[in-house]
């Protein structure tokens, strides 16, 4: 039964994965969603609201990109000893989430979960090239600014969700965005006014085997209040002995307490801590493609002919030829660099990418208590809705809450969709938790409808209207 069982997960993960194309058009925000708990119990709410997410992405890495579930082993066995405990219970949060919420069986769903959050690694490991990006921050009178280009593989589909964290053990609480089921932090800014972005770092001069990036990264938003106290972590580790896994890093920090800020590169084996330099009287300045300084990591002459390091060439040098060039550092500047096409359209060596190879996904921008998006080649967002999106960059806004219930008693996992009745772009969905209970955050002013659904019970619609501040309250009770 097991193996039906695994069979049937598997043959429904794919048909998911089918749906991974380019879409028509880019998607108009992302869903924003507060995890809290301890980080097991974080690890099982993932698993319990995002189930599809984990499962479709575990498969891709398995069936398109070749990770096995012994490959994903034996690589989380070589580095568990320097895995942080948090990062471990939120692994086996997952897991155990897939397993008790979702029944698939216990050793697949652990198999998913190390597959979903190692894979890249794993890749890499066998010499696989990861899309780049481009980043850069801002200090100036305006203020601190730390922005971000993310670019995947064209067809990757998917921009993931605005999460929430915020454990209840003490740690920083903090807001990544990232696909639901990666415990590690991408894009991130804590509630102690600490930001990071991280791109891809080439070429790892000493790859070996080692703890991911991000893993470190989710340790930073979730430990450390300034770049000083960042640093200091990516550097203890190795000085205990450790290493950073194959896929070379950049990453960007800002604290906006102060408008510090920092480039962390970071190889296997390696670190090397630049903090900006002035552009012009009063601005400083950081900024990285993928490719390393080369007095760290040079690229080798065979490196120069890939056409990811020619892109990140490229895109890193109209990035300093744009940065000194305004006259206000303010989101005008930071989306002028972050849509900038040199005058024509995306490629794949432009700021604002579009080829074959790689093209733009998400594009964000952090001030000291707002997360600026947009989805998508930036270009067409803009072109298509006007203006990017924004919400809270310290905790989310609660818009929509209420219970489901069938006669009474407390309905779990019953869908419940929220569907704008103002503007045909804006739509989401979640479940009801174990008690019934559901909840939208971060959702703009206007009209919605809502609908309550669950397979044998018969569903319910509502109107409600968004204001800016004050959470509509909608409870369903079904009838079978």
């Amino acid at each position: 039964m097991k193996k039906i069982a695994s069979l049937l997960i598997l043959l429904l993960a794919c048909t998911l994965a089918c749906g991974c194309g380019k879409p028509e058009a880019p998607p108009k925000m992302v869903p924003s969603f507060a995890l809290k708990g301890s980080w097991y119990d974080i690890g099982r709410q993932t698993a319990y609201y995002y189930p599809g997410s984990i499962i479709k992405g575990a498969v891709i890495f398995r069936l398109f990109l070749g990770v096995s579930a012994q490959e994903a082993r034996q690589y989380y066995a070589e580095i568990e000893s320097f895995v942080p405990e948090d990062i471990r219970q939120q692994i086996q949060g997952i897991a155990d989430g897939l397993s008790q919420y979702w029944h698939v069986p216990a050793g697949l769903a652990r198999d998913m979960a190390l597959i979903w959050n190692l894979g890249i690694e794993v890749n890499s490991k066998k010499k696989m090239v990861t899309v780049g990006c481009t980043a850069f921050a801002f200090n100036s009178p305006e203020g601190a600014l730390l922005a971000h280009n993310t670019d995947n593989r064209p067809g990757t589909g998917g921009m993931g969700t605005a999460f929430y964290y915020q454990p209840t053990n003490g740690d920083n609480h903090f807001l990544s965005f990232f696909a639901p089921g990666f415990v590690g932090v991408g894009l991130g800014m804590n509630n102690k006014g600490l930001a990071l972005t991280y791109n891809v770092g080439r070429p790892n001069k000493d790859a070996r085997t080692g703890l991911p990036g991000i893993f470190m990264a989710q340790q930073v938003m979730a430990k450390c209040s300034t770049v000083a106290e960042a640093v200091a972590m990516f550097k203890n580790h190795l000085a205990r002995g450790g290493h950073y896994a194959h896929g070379g890093l950049n990453f960007l920090l800002v604290d906006y307490k102060d408008s510090s800020m920092a480039r962390v590169q970071l190889c296997s084996g390696d670190i090397k801590v630049t903090y900006g330099s002035q552009i012009q009287p009063g601005v400083q300045f950081e900024g990285t493609a993928n490719h390393f300084d080369d007095d760290f990591a040079p690229l080798t002459a065979a490196d120069m002919k890939d056409p990811h390091n020619i892109s990140s060439k490229a895109r890193y040098k109209r990035l300093m030829e744009l940065a000194p060039t305004f006259a206000k550092y303010d989101l005008a500047a930071c989306w002028s660099i972050l849509n900038d096409r040199e005058g024509g359209e995306p490629t794949g060596n432009t700021i604002c990418r579009r080829c074959d190879i790689a093209e733009t996904t998400m594009t964000n921008i952090f001030t000291k208590d707002t997360a600026w998006y947009t989805l998508g080649v930036p270009c067409d967002y803009l072109a298509r809705y006007g203006a990017p999106r924004q919400i809270p960059a310290l905790a989310p806004q609660t818009s929509v809450t209420g219970r489901v219930t069938a006669r009474g008693a407390a309905l779990e996992k019953a869908q419940v969709e929220l569907a704008s009745l103002t503007d045909s772009d804006i739509k989401m969905d979640t479940y009801s938790a174990p008690d019934g209970s559901y909840v939208f955050y971060n959702m703009p002013q206007g009209i919605y409808r809502l609908t309550v659904k669950k397979l044998l019970h018969i569903g319910k619609t509502a109107e409600i209207t968004c204001g800016k501040t004050i959470p509509q309250k909608a409870d369903f009770d079904l009838l079978y």
